[in-house]
């Protein structure tokens, strides 16, 4: 998994020295660059003499740290980095310029330079300056094969000089001036920051190793005794101290200050200004006891420890680590400011493996998405199922509920079927005994009398009557109905045979009330009119109307009858629930409440068209 990493997110800096190597594993994250681990491989204590036991054992390290693209360092006495000024008319073309000044004497092969180089000047700056590095490729090459490293794992190459700038910056990004001397084990790197870029960097070959051979010298040991007593004596005070060491710290202080020398000779606008600059040290080699102390004392060389970090969010290289933290740092940050040395068919490798990388990592990313919809795709299937099944149990309630609701009302129906005659022959006793109240009623302030209340039933199962009524009012008198409502009187209907059709006659639920009025024939005329008029507007009557000569019988009385004053009237109730049976019905739509009236019961006023046929 480590290979589908993006390829700038982790980076493992490498500082090849004679006795040992500095390894530091950097990453990139949110939050800036971490530093993930460092190890020091003392060559000597782990008995890594040739270069192919130091090759196997760095790729056996790269291997557990997951084998991470590698930054190399180079020592800085086989590269020069300068301040080059570039004229106006050469700005158009800066690398040809470059190359033609800067690298005179190049060959071809693998003894041409290498270069790189970048804008040091600001936009506003009236000199057009660019910090460029060179070296010849034929020295990385060997110490590229010295350390076994694989075109294709090699991501970076710079100096110890841009290690050490870029570290410093990272650090403290606001200082514009600056000394840093680097004192390792081989030699002593110095470099120059002005306003906060490289103006100057060199070296010089004495390092730790040159005071450890210097020192057996003079007290006539091995270099590891001489090595263990001026990592643990001070030689410069006490009873161990050595006059004759202290003139090699002597010449190493002359060097120093003669390269520093050299430079603000050649900016001459700077000497007075020299205090503005402050030294800070870093490396092994000031660790040595006393060696601080007899600087600042008989030098008059105060300087100054590596500085802390001025932002919370920047990183702190460890403890004799700067180089190779800056060389990660450099590898990491797709700077502007930034040197690289690395040879062409490297460079071709390393972007191959990007761009193989950033396949690797489009496709990962891309199997994840499709993962992911496949998932959602998933969920959602399942609930949809999941939704159907709930549907489905619902229906199957509900369908339950309905058999259940279905078989109550049944067996509800049954039990109302029971009892629906003895409530229907009980709605017909109170509409009897209300039109009884009624009829009473209608003789209020009349002079008619009736002769005959009967229900329908029993009334139109007798025979008959004959037709002997001669005295009977004109067919065209018309009959005002109370309220100016005009009543007009139809035709006779035509007289029926005995028996015929109307034995099949059945009664409805109502009565059939036969009166006498005395009157004359238009007083009887309104006084019949006003009766039914009154009668029709009572929601209790489906039908007021006089009975047709052919449907009468006779059961009345004769002793009470006034011949041709005899008159009968047909009152059917309006239809109820009750008078028909219910059948149970699957439908929603409900055809009312048992026992409820429909209806047909509440009609409105008779009209003008309403009549009232008296037969002539």
């Amino acid at each position: 998994m480590a290979r589908l990493q993006p390829p700038l997110r982790r980076v493992l800096a490498i500082d090849p020295g004679t006795r040992s190597l500095k390894l530091l594993l950097a990453e990139n994250s949110l939050g800036g660059t971490h530093i993930v681990r460092q190890e020091l491989i003392d060559l000597q204590k782990e008995g890594l003499v040739s270069a192919e036991e130091t090759s196997a054992h760095l790729q056996s390290v790269v291997e557990a740290w997951g084998e991470p693209p590698m930054a190399l360092v180079l020592p800085e006495h086989v590269s020069v980095s300068q301040l080059v000024d570039v004229p106006p008319e050469a700005e158009s073309d800066v690398a040809k310029f470059i190359q033609s000044q800067t690298l005179k004497g190049g060959s071809t092969g693998e003894d041409r330079m290498l270069y790189s180089f970048f804008r040091a000047s600001g936009p506003q700056s009236a000199r057009q300056q660019f910090w460029v590095t060179f070296c010849r490729e034929r020295e990385i090459r060997e110490r590229i094969l010295r350390l076994g490293i694989e075109p294709e794992s090699l991501c970076d190459v710079s100096t110890t000089a841009n290690a050490l700038i870029t570290a410093f910056r990272a650090v403290t990004p606001e200082t514009q001036r600056a000394i840093l001397v680097h004192f390792g084990a081989e030699g002593t790197v110095v470099v120059i920051l002005n306003e906060g870029h490289g103006a100057f960097a060199g070296s010089f070959q004495m390092g730790g190793d040159f005071f450890t051979r210097s020192l057996a010298r003079i007290r006539n040991c091995t270099d590891e005794s001489a090595e263990e007593l001026k990592i643990t004596t001070n030689v410069f005070e006490g009873p161990e101290a050595s006059p004759e060491f202290a003139s090699v710290v002597d010449g190493w202080v002359t060097e120093l200050k003669g390269q520093l020398n050299d430079w603000f000779e050649r900016h001459p606008a700077l000497l007075e200004e020299v205090s503005t600059f402050r030294l800070f040290a870093s490396g092994a080699g000031f660790e040595q006891p006393g060696l601080a102390g007899y600087l600042e004392k008989e030098s008059g060389l105060g300087l100054t420890p590596w500085p802390r970090p001025t932002r919370s969010e920047s990183c702190t290289p460890p403890k004799n680590y700067e180089i190779v933290f800056g060389a990660a740092l450099q590898a990491l940050d797709d700077r502007e400011q930034a040197v690289t040395l690395l040879p062409e068919d490297y460079l071709v490798a390393w972007h191959h493996r990007q761009l193989r990388q950033r396949i690797e990592v489009a496709s990962v990313v891309l199997l994840a998405v499709l993962v992911l919809l496949l998932l959602i795709g998933s969920w959602n299937k399942v609930s949809l199922i999941r939704s159907k099944e709930a549907l489905l149990a619902k229906a199957a309630a509900g369908q339950d509920a309905v058999e259940a609701n279905e078989m109550l009302s049944s067996e509800l129906l049954s039990e109302y079927e029971s009892l629906r005659p003895l409530l229907a022959a009980e709605q017909n006793t109170a509409d009897t005994l209300k039109t009884l109240a009624l009829l009473q009623q209608s003789r209020s302030n009349r002079s008619f009398w009736y002769v005959l209340v009967a229900d329908q039933q029993s009334y139109f199962s007798q025979p008959p009557a004959l037709l002997t009524s001669t005295n009977r009012p004109a067919r065209t008198n018309l009959l005002a109905a109370p309220g100016d409502r005009p009543l007009e009187l139809g035709p006779i209907p035509a007289p029926r045979f005995p028996g015929a059709a109307t034995n099949t006659l059945t009664g409805k639920p109502g009565l059939i009330a036969e009166l006498c009025v005395p009157e004359g024939p238009e007083t009887a005329r309104e006084v019949i009119s006003e009766v039914v008029y009154a009668l029709k507007q009572q929601q209790l009557f489906s039908k007021a109307d006089l009975l047709s000569e052919d449907l009468r019988r006779s059961m009345a009385d004769p002793k009470v009858i006034v011949p041709d004053r005899h008159y009968a009237l047909a009152l059917d109730f309006a239809e109820t629930d009750l008078q028909q049976s219910v059948v149970p019905k699957r439908s929603a739509t409900a055809t009312g409440r048992p026992g409820s009236r429909r209806s047909s019961r509440t009609q409105p006023a008779p009209s003008g068209a309403d009549k009232v046929m008296l037969p002539p």
